[in-house]
């Protein structure tokens, strides 16, 4: 479903427009019609559902965080998760073993980020034959260590965002989906919202909430976003093209801020790095360049040395980064509009806690 409304004519009414069709902005709309199903909700997006880091997350969850704020939120939403399996019937998630890489002296720092509570520990031998078998060449440092996890999950945010936003818009006549609508101006008009489009288009509601992902430093939140130190960067994962055996475990090179996944939709490997390309919107034209395939190159020489040759291509897309890796969900010039914003490459997995966070915010209620 998808409509518009003229600058020639009136502005069709909600009581919730959600700014953003991303995994973020579909969990907010999901919950809002959960809480009230009476309530009209419109979701706009410039472009279409699930673009931008939703499509080409790898959805790799990692209950972790760097500081005591981020690891709850990390708790939340892995709760939040699996309450939306059981309401769903599936959350596209799947569990997936996960061997981490670190230096030895970083272990106590790494259990210290669990944010389950629970801890590393040695592969065992039956483990580390299996690595060997999996990740060819596999190799590390003395002054480095091969550690086990239980297992965490692997999502599909592009699915789940379809399969969340259907549940707000199928057999809802007076909800909506609005693509194209790219919001340019917020105007706040006897008491309502308006969201102006840069054609002149309008919609108004009585909240909103903001979840543009890459693009929020292009649009009416983008003064506050900047004010909290928001930044877009360049995010990149490689494909190794080869098929990863059944079971194969996730290996995270800890220390590197890098992972391989098994993909298994694709039959083949995702190896997320750290691009160093920072300030890059979303709509520029992004591509893996070769500063990024250095990086690439030089984590599977040193590590896993027969995955080079399968080296080809991948996925490169923007998202936005905040202080300390941590989301910012906060009001924006008034009670009635909320921004949730920096999900800093981990936005699919803190997400349910992000949109539960920016209703409580719009709702009155007091957030965990």
């Amino acid at each position: 479903m998808s409509e518009r409304i003229t600058g020639t004519g009136g502005a069709r009414h909600y009581d919730l427009a959600v700014v953003g069709a991303g995994v973020v902005g579909a969990l907010t709309a999901y919950y809002a019609v959960r809480r009230d199903p009476g309530r009209r909700v419109a979701v706009i997006t410039h472009t279409g559902r699930g673009t931008g880091a939703t499509r080409y997350s790898a959805g790799f969850d990692t209950p972790t965080g760097h500081n005591p704020a981020q690891r709850a939120l990390a708790a939340r939403s892995t709760a939040l998760f699996d309450e939306l399996a059981a309401g769903l019937g599936d959350a596209g998630r799947a569990p997936v073993d996960v061997r981490w890489l670190v230096a030895r002296a970083n272990t106590a720092g790494l259990d210290a980020t669990m944010a389950d509570g629970g801890r590393t520990r040695p592969v065992t031998g039956e483990q580390r034959a299996r690595l060997d078998r999996t990740f060819p060449g596999l190799a590390h440092g003395d002054d480095q260590v091969l550690l086990a996890t239980a297992p965490m999950t692997a999502g599909q945010p592009q699915w789940l965002t379809d399969r969340l936003l259907a549940e707000v818009l199928v057999g809802r006549p007076d909800n909506a989906l609005f693509e194209g609508f790219r919001v340019t101006e917020v105007r706040r008009t006897g008491g309502r919202v308006e969201l102006v489009a840069s054609d002149g288009s309008r919609i108004t509601a009585a909240k909103a909430v903001f979840a543009p992902g890459p693009w929020v430093l292009d649009g009416p939140v983008a003064q506050a976003a900047r004010e909290r130190g928001a930044r877009v960067k360049k995010v990149v994962a490689f494909h190794i093209m080869t098929p990863p055996p059944p079971g194969a475990p996730a290996l995270v090179l800890e220390d590197a801020d890098a992972f391989l996944l098994p993909h298994r939709p694709g039959g083949h490997w995702i190896f997320s790095i750290t691009s160093p390309d920072w300030d890059r919107g979303p709509d520029e034209p992004l591509a893996i360049d070769a500063r990024d395939r250095e990086v690439a190159r030089s984590l599977l020489a040193r590590h896993v040395p027969g995955f080079l040759p399968h080296l080809l291509g991948g996925r490169v897309f923007g998202d936005c980064f905040t202080p300390g890796h941590l989301p910012v969900v906060d009001t924006v010039g008034g009670d009635d509009v909320v921004m949730a914003i920096g999900g800093s490459g981990s936005g699919y997995r803190l997400a349910p806690a992000m949109a539960e966070d920016a209703l409580d915010l719009l709702d009155g209620r007091a957030r965990p």
